[in-house]
């Protein structure tokens, strides 16, 4: 049983570690998503800028490493670009 629970443990880390740079391939992809939107809307002075405050500050976040919070602000810049 300690074998089978080891077996177990080692495919689960596998099945992890080849799975984990999937997350981090999907930031820079909605970070352009949100990019090209910005590029081919008219939005105001202020609300350009806070967008791509928030795009930056996710790129920033990827580029560190921190891939859930940079998606999270993806998303939110997303989420203002689609309002209108």
């Amino acid at each position: 049983m300690k074998k089978f629970s080891s077996v177990i443990f080692a495919a689960a880390i596998a099945i992890i570690t080849s799975v984990w740079p999937a997350f981090g391939n999907s930031c820079p992809t909605l970070i352009q998503e949100g990019r090209d939107l910005l590029a081919k809307a008219n939005y105001s002075k202020t609300e350009a800028a806070k967008i791509t405050s928030l795009l930056d500050e996710s790129e920033k976040l990827h580029n560190s490493g921190d891939h859930a919070a940079s998606v999270k602000k993806a998303n939110e810049a997303l989420s203002l670009l689609k309002r209108k």
